[in-house]
């Protein structure tokens, strides 16, 4: 069937009626229409990412672009929650959650994790035995949250798949990653579009603000000092942290072991009993709104809600509940945390507990409950894209809530959310804008298969020209060139941590939890091994291999101890002090979306009929006046010359606009007009000359004769071969004028 003018496809106002929403949608559309096959959409949470993927899976659909989808997420809960919002905004629509594996798979939307999928590929058959998803068989890939950790683990999927992409990303404009931006192939900083945080509270007012109270904990910013404790406090210390065999006592314990393995109840309990005095309250105050703990961990997680129900008696038995991924009960708690959930409206008597979720990880991102009214930051966090989406459970609208706080008392319909922060985030962000992005994990195969590939180069040393070292390489390489034949080629290298220092570290935590565990036979068998090892002797003369040889002798016993903490959790009551409470200052959001590149490409964009820009489109030389007025423009309007040498370096200015608004075919094609029609071209000449023609079309000019020895000039014959000295002259002097008319400027007096 034929494709229809999107532009002439009405976008329901029953799934998107905001006009951002729109404006994303036309420009998802507009960037399919010009042939471009993957696109990029940068709103802020809470603005209605899903909903807009949802109406643009609508529009693309009855566009007859589209049948078959693929929404991609990283989480199950998120795939479950995407596939329930669509099912809301496309109720007629067939959907698949390929998680739960209980839906059709045929349906026309499929719901998936990235392992599911990847697995999928594989395993999912049709009645014939065939593959159900072959690389034609989805024509749009939605994928929640893009970021390049996805990209880098599970590009298989969308080299596999022959589709449109559009990715979905919260991360303000200025943070998402180069490579994403690669990925998507579009400039850096300049997605298909974007939708800031400001604009959505300050301008159009479908977020709310956060109003954030900072306090500072003298533990958990600073660590627990012996010598600073009182005397009653130092006796507890002792007991608590004293080694009862030896009698030392360590004379600090650092900010980083609290709420990781030590836990400190005055602490905790200061937290929960000023959320519950301090923190927006419903039902005219008599019970505290939904509220999210960020938890630093399981156990610190299980120690909250432990406290709360101490402190609190009378709430005890589910309305604070610990939220963790292996959990039995977890996506159920999140379900009934969510209630009543979109597009029912809001009201009291709906809710159901727990009111106070204490989430590790599973509630950070990606969770909508619009009737969340606390955020408490009990843990710090580094990565500034994170610490955002974190800030975005408690964004959204939420009409008929009605709210009490200390600011405006009692009103109706949700106006802010507070933030309670208790580890000096907001003062980190202050001080470090841009955070610390962490590094992607690697899987224990891909370590093991990385390490030995490292040890093999470490072996070519001298120092092991032995023959035993020798017979270990060789049986290592053995091993991974095996692993390279047998390897899946959707699997990606990741980073290899190494260090034979770090080695032996690990073996003595390994070597002393297996010995704590001699009761059991297959240990007790080894235990002479497992001691020996654990001499000073041993640990001063070993050699890499004698670790090797240690590591094989005791891997079947690693399946006694595995999942075991190796930390011992200490729980204490000292009497922590905490600063003045800060509160409403915020930070800068990080959607700079005014960047001085982006301002000139959309200037460009929205004025290419304008005269300088429209001779530069078209080929047309430039005056000397057209030239003033694009430097004005370009280096008064928009920036200053120290921007634009900052973005552009040395480009010319006349280039500059010329590749960003690109030559119309018309022109390029009349300037090799001549040279087409004046020569007796073969077919192959005429071929080549078109490649030139998209080129110029493309990216406004060629720099140099290099450019055409290269792809996609150099097949099936290149420049060299396929023209004479003359006619290679002449295409270049046409190739030279195309650039020197956006280079030179003409003389109104002597014509140049």
């Amino acid at each position: 069937m034929q494709r229809k003018d999107l532009n002439a496809v009405e976008i329901d106002d029953k799934i998107t009626d905001r006009y951002y929403q729109k404006e994303a949608i036309r420009a998802v559309c507009s960037n399919v229409a010009q042939g471009h096959r993957r696109s990029l959409l940068v709103m802020a949470t809470g603005t209605g990412k899903t909903r807009t993927a949802s109406s643009l899976a609508d529009v693309l659909s009855r566009g007859r672009y589209v049948t078959n989808i693929l929404f991609l997420a990283d989480r199950t809960a998120l795939v479950k929650q995407a596939k329930d919002d669509f099912h809301n905004y496309l109720p007629e629509m067939s959907l698949c959650n390929l998680c739960s594996n209980k839906d059709d798979k045929n349906a026309r939307i499929v719901f998936s994790t990235y392992p599911t999928m990847l697995n999928a590929i594989d395993s999912v058959k049709t009645e014939d035995g065939l593959p159900l998803f072959t690389p034609a068989h989805f024509d749009l890939i939605i994928i929640d949250e893009a970021h390049r950790s996805i990209f880098k683990k599970y590009r298989a999927i969308f080299d596999y798949f022959d589709a449109l992409l559009v990715g979905l990303t919260a991360t303000p404009k200025t943070d998402v990653d180069r490579n994403t931006y690669d990925f998507f192939e579009m400039q850096h900083n300049v997605p298909t579009y974007a939708y800031d945080y400001e604009t959505a509270v300050e301008q159009d007012h479908v977020l709310v603000p956060y109003y954030n109270i900072e306090i500072q904990s003298l533990f958990l910013n600073e660590g627990i000092t012996y010598d600073k404790l009182s005397d009653a406090d130092k006796e507890r210390y002792e007991d608590d942290f004293g080694d009862e065999e030896t009698g030392e006592l360590p004379s600090f314990i650092s900010a980083s072991k609290l709420n990781q393995s030590i836990f400190n109840q005055n602490t905790v309990d200061r937290v929960l009993q000023d959320l519950m005095t301090k923190g927006i309250k419903i039902n005219g105050g008599d019970r505290i709104g939904k509220t999210i703990i960020f938890a630093q961990n399981k156990a610190h997680a299980q120690y909250i809600v432990e406290r709360f129900d101490a402190l609190y008696p009378q709430y005890r038995g589910g309305f604070c509940a610990r939220i963790f991924c292996d959990d039995t009960y977890a996506q159920s708690l999140i379900d009934d945390f969510k209630l009543p959930a979109s597009p029912d409206p809001y009201s009291p008597d709906k809710e159901k507990m727990p009111h106070i979720a204490v989430s590790v990880d599973m509630m950070d991102t990606g969770i909508d409950v619009r009737h969340v009214v606390n955020l408490v930051f009990f843990k710090k966090v580094c990565s500034r894209t994170k610490f955002w989406q974190m800030i975005g459970r408690g964004t959204r609208l939420c009409p008929g809530l009605e709210c009490v706080d200390s600011i405006d008392g009692t009103y109706t319909d949700k106006r802010r959310f507070l933030i309670f922060d208790y580890c000096g985030n907001f003062e980190f962000f202050r001080q470090k804008v841009n955070g610390i992005e962490g590094r992607e994990t690697k899987t224990l195969s891909e370590s093991i298969f990385c390490k030995r590939v490292r040890i093999m180069q470490d072996l070519e040393d001298a120092a092991y020209k032995d023959a035993a070292y020798q017979d270990w390489r060789t049986g290592l390489g053995d091993t991974v060139f095996q692993q390279i034949q047998a390897l899946n080629p959707e699997l990606t290298a990741v980073r290899l941590q190494r260090g034979q220092k770090k080695y032996r570290n690990d073996l003595q935590k390994v070597l002393g939890s297996l010995e704590s565990h001699s009761t059991i036979p297959q240990i007790q068998a080894k235990l002479t091994l497992i001691q020996r090892a654990q001499t000073e002797d041993y640990q001063k003369n070993c050699t890499i291999l004698d670790l090797e040889q240690l590591r094989a002798e005791l891997r079947d016993l690693i399946q006694f101890i595995i999942g075991e903490s190796t930390k011992k959790l200490i729980y204490t009551d000292l009497e922590d002090k905490f600063g003045e409470p800060k509160a409403g200052e915020t930070i800068d959001d990080g959607y700079d979306y005014e960047d001085y590149k982006l301002k000139v490409n959309r200037y460009i964009e929205e004025h290419k009929d304008e005269t300088a820009i429209f001779k530069l489109r078209n080929n047309l030389p430039l005056t000397s006046d057209d030239y003033q007025a694009l430097t004005a423009i370009l280096m008064k309007d928009l920036g200053n010359p120290e921007d634009y040498q900052r973005e552009f370096g040395d480009t010319p200015l006349g280039l500059l606009v010329r590749k960003a608004a690109k030559m119309e075919r018309d022109a390029a094609m009349q300037a090799f007009s001549s040279f087409i029609n004046e020569q007796n071209l073969n077919q192959q000449q005429i071929v080549f000359v078109h490649k030139i023609v998209d080129y110029v079309v493309e990216n406004g000019y060629i720099e140099s004769i290099k450019v055409l020895m290269l792809p996609p000039f150099d097949k099936p014959q290149n420049f060299l071969r396929l023209f004479s000295d003359a006619e290679r002259k002449r295409l270049m002097q046409i190739v030279d004028s195309i650039r020197d008319n956006a280079v030179l400027v003409r003389s109104e007096s002597s014509g140049r």
